[in-house]
């Protein structure tokens, strides 16, 4: 940049300022502070920004004594510096002075900031789950090696924290809401609800885009959701919506926030998902055990079936029957494909070959048989599905690039960017499914595979391909007619270990079609039996209602494009970055190979960022100084109607404290060191903040009249090796009847009184109970059981007042205690 354009520069506002000094610091070889600024209310009128080097430092006071080592001296007085100030006509700011007299010598970058380059590519990588050392660590070996950064580590770190901190500045909930209202705004089909308790603290967050409502709406028949732990600093359980694909992989629905895990959660959460989902109710749900989660269902999904997840009832039957040999039948028995007689004669008999037929878990879970056996499930789709794994390989792949002390805001953040991932997969197989031109093996039924094939994604094509495949080992023992005047055909597997019949029923008016294994209604595909009856009848083609149309192609192809991009709400600067990347990244890499070409490459790069610069800068001096008829010229650019309305902010939801984990309900309470009670420690416990509050009208020096503490043997026993603090708290005082003595030390502990003779009144104070409290001194002893504190009782009062005889100073002491 030439030195008398930048007198001329105007810019939209004192950030943009900033930067632009900043860079043209860097280029030159000196580093920038900011020195002044003027306000006028919020309005800033001027700033100032001079090299690191002007001024001088202010010597230390003589005699001041510090505990470093003194700074080497770095400021010269140097005069280089920026003044804009703010034109109250246009708003913009115009540079007002500039100066780059340096009386020093300018000897490369300081690297003691960040250009907004490194700022975006440091936002970038954290933002998709790098930590900041790794993205050092990164951008150092793309640099060169260790040192060779543009920046200093710490200013790389201090920026982050910095973002990170302005991020939520208006809390963390409050930005999280106001960001999805954004996403609304470019996103119509984005849903969001939220709840908040009495105390305005957030409990409940609900949330889906409009891609995971399209993909509900064509592969929502089956539900599977699942809660995971230790995705946030609040500790909230994160409940996900997931479900499959046309492809068979895994697609999220929607996801939640809970505060607890209670049956009324779970309700609001169905609700919800019900009301962003158009009321639509899944076919089928499979989740755990969890008792909360069945209760919601039965109760918000009406007529919807629902399964226990089988691997999770392997892990249970593991954890409460010691006997692997039961563990491994159990196993075998939840997925084995059986008529509901056959499960329950060898149910029988495993609990009673291992004589378990008194064991409540064993009891209890065959209560609940039909909604975890394969027996009470071959005529119910569930999409291939029969355990919550789909839902936990998502927890996991989400919890790659979070932790547990990550905000809501940085955690949508990561969440978008785990949708993109499994949406991109999508399309990818979409692509392949689509394009892919692929032989078929001939044979007699090929035209069956070829249908397959062309209506069919890969993932189902090749599950229809092996059961065409296997019909070859189909054995056709019978066929004849019912009295319906339906074809009945009866198989039979040609291997030894299947011994099994089957038998298809075919009603050919309306092409309806039933097998005794249930593949087509269980997975939606036809089994090998009913494609030999096809091919019996000859059939060339499946039926059109034959393959379920969740599997076919057609799906992906709308949801393909109405969201032609795996991140529909992208912004388009980054979208611009990342080609650019791409494209460097190659250039870097050829020319690189050659001494020519890295010099050759690195001058025309150079060049080229000049020639963004100066395009840059005449753009933003066009769009900051108006035409004289108020009109942008013809062949500049406009971004007129580009920017996204106006979007209404609430700041009405408090960020919620730290939740307890999963479990720790039951776990061992704390005790405090003071006063002993469960619940608190002793850096919390209200009788550590009870403190003595002396007469400022009336001085008490110690002395002859002062109660002492005795060194008894009792108090050396019990308090001065572990209450020192304690004990020098009851220290000295004056006469009792002005000041109360406030025992700061465990319950059970002796006290003792060394009193003056003729002491008028005994004001104890003490919110916790004592054994003994002796008198000693000129009133003999003293046995008081129970010495309670503010709230002692009148019989405590009676007692203490029938020794001392001053029962209306006792109570003006013990202020707010019972009335005599």
């Amino acid at each position: 940049m030439k030195e008398e354009l930048i007198g001329q520069l105007i810019f939209d506002s004192i950030d943009e300022a900033e930067n632009f000094y900043i860079c043209y610091a860097k280029e030159e070889g000196f580093d920038v502070r900011r020195r002044s600024m003027q306000k006028k209310g919020e309005v800033v009128k001027n700033r100032v920004w001079v090299c690191n080097r002007a001024g001088f430092r202010e010597e230390n006071e003589e005699g001041c004594i510090t505990q470093r080592e003194a700074k080497p001296f770095t400021r010269c007085g140097c005069k280089a510096s920026l003044r804009v100030s703010r034109d109250w006509i246009s708003g913009k700011y115009i540079v007002s002075r500039f100066s780059n007299n340096h009386n020093h010598e300018l000897h490369g970058c300081m690297k003691s900031y960040l250009s907004p380059s490194d700022k975006s590519m440091l936002s970038l990588m954290t933002k998709i789950g790098f930590k900041p050392s790794q993205v050092m660590h990164y951008l150092e070996q793309l640099a060169g090696g260790a040192g060779k950064l543009s920046f200093r580590r710490k200013a790389g770190y201090n920026w982050l924290n910095k973002l990170r901190a302005e991020r939520i500045r208006e809390g963390d909930l409050n930005t999280a809401i106001n960001n999805m209202k954004d996403l609304q705004v470019k996103d119509e089909r984005f849903f969001y609800k939220y709840s908040i308790d009495e105390k305005g603290i957030l409990n409940r967050l609900f949330w889906c885009d409009g891609s995971s409502r399209a993909e509900y709406d064509h592969f929502g028949d089956v539900l599977v959701f699942d809660s995971t732990y230790k995705t946030n600093r609040y500790l909230y359980p994160l409940v996900i919506f997931s479900g499959v694909n046309n492809h068979g992989s895994t697609c999220i629905f929607a996801a939640c926030f809970l505060q607890n895990e209670t049956t009324e959660s779970y309700q609001w959460v169905l609700q919800t998902f019900l009301e962003s989902m158009g009321g639509k109710i899944p076919e089928a749900v499979l989740t755990d055990q969890d008792a909360a989660m069945r209760a919601a269902i039965v109760s918000e999904f009406v007529g919807t079936r629902h399964r226990i997840c089988s691997w999770h009832l392997c892990r249970n039957v593991r954890k409460n029957i010691k006997n692997s040999a039961f563990c491994n039948e159990f196993c075998s028995l939840i997925d084995r494909k059986c008529s509901i007689e056959d499960f329950e004669l060898s149910w029988s008999n495993i609990v009673e070959k291992y004589n378990l037929s008194d064991n409540k878990w064993v009891v209890d879970t065959y209560g609940i048989r039909d909604r975890w056996a394969e027996a009470f499930f071959r005529a119910q789709f569930m999409s291939m599905m029969t355990t919550t794994q789909r839902a936990e390989s998502v927890n996991s792949l989400i919890k790659l690039s979070v932790d547990h002390k990550m905000t809501i805001t940085d955690f949508l953040e990561h969440y978008k960017q785990t949708l993109q991932r499994l949406r991109s997969d999508f399309m990818h197989m979409q692509n392949l499914s689509e394009n892919q031109n692929r032989g078929v093996r001939e044979s007699s039924l090929k035209s069956f595979d070829e249908q397959t094939l062309s209506i069919c994604t890969l993932k189902i094509y090749y599950i229809i391909r092996k059961e065409i495949r296997d019909v070859l080992g189909v054995i056709g023992e019978s066929r004849s007619k019912n009295i319906d005047g339906n074809d009945v055909f009866v198989y039979r597997e040609n291997k030894e270990d299947d011994v099994a019949m089957y038998t298809v029923i075919v009603d050919q008016s309306s092409l309806k079609f039933q097998c005794d294994c249930m593949k087509l209604e269980s997975e939606g595909v036809p089994c090998r039996h009913i494609i030999s009856s096809l091919q019996y009848l000859r059939f060339t083609n499946f039926p059109d209602n034959m393959i379920k149309r969740r599997w076919l192609k057609e799906p992906g192809m709308l949801l393909r494009n109405q969201f032609p991009e795996a991140s529909p709400v992208a912004d388009s600067q980054e979208l611009r970055f990342g080609e650019l990347n791409k494209e460097c990244l190659i250039l870097s890499y050829v020319s690189s190979q050659t001494e020519y070409g890295t010099s050759n490459s690195m001058k025309r790069v150079r060049e080229d960022v000049e020639i963004a610069k100066d395009e840059l800068m005449r753009q933003s001096q066009c769009s900051s100084v108006p035409s004289p008829n108020n009109k942008m010229p013809d062949n500049e650019p406009t971004d007129e109607g580009l920017e996204d309305p106006p979007v209404e902010k609430m700041h009405t939801v408090r960020d919620p404290f730290r939740n307890k984990t999963r479990g720790a309900a039951g776990g061992k309470k704390q005790k405090c060191g003071i006063c002993g009670v469960l619940g608190h420690k002793a850096t919390t416990c209200e009788l550590k903040k009870t403190k003595t509050t002396p007469n400022t009208n009336e001085s008490s020096t110690p002395g002859e009249n002062s109660t002492q503490i005795p060194e008894s043997s009792a108090i050396q026993s019990n308090h001065l090796a572990s209450h020192s603090q304690n004990v020098q708290n009851l220290g000295s005082y004056g006469t009792l009847a002005q000041f109360p003595v406030v025992f700061n030390m465990p319950p059970s502990s002796p006290i003792v009184l060394n009193m003056p003779p003729n002491t008028n009144g005994l004001p104890l104070y003490s919110p916790v109970s004592y054994s003994t409290v002796f008198g000693v001194t000129g009133m003999g002893s003293l046995g008081i059981e129970n010495v309670l504190g503010p709230n002692t009782s009148l019989l405590w009062q009676q007692e203490v007042c029938a020794t001392t005889g001053s029962a209306s100073n006792l109570h003006q002491n013990l202020g707010n205690s019972s009335k005599p």
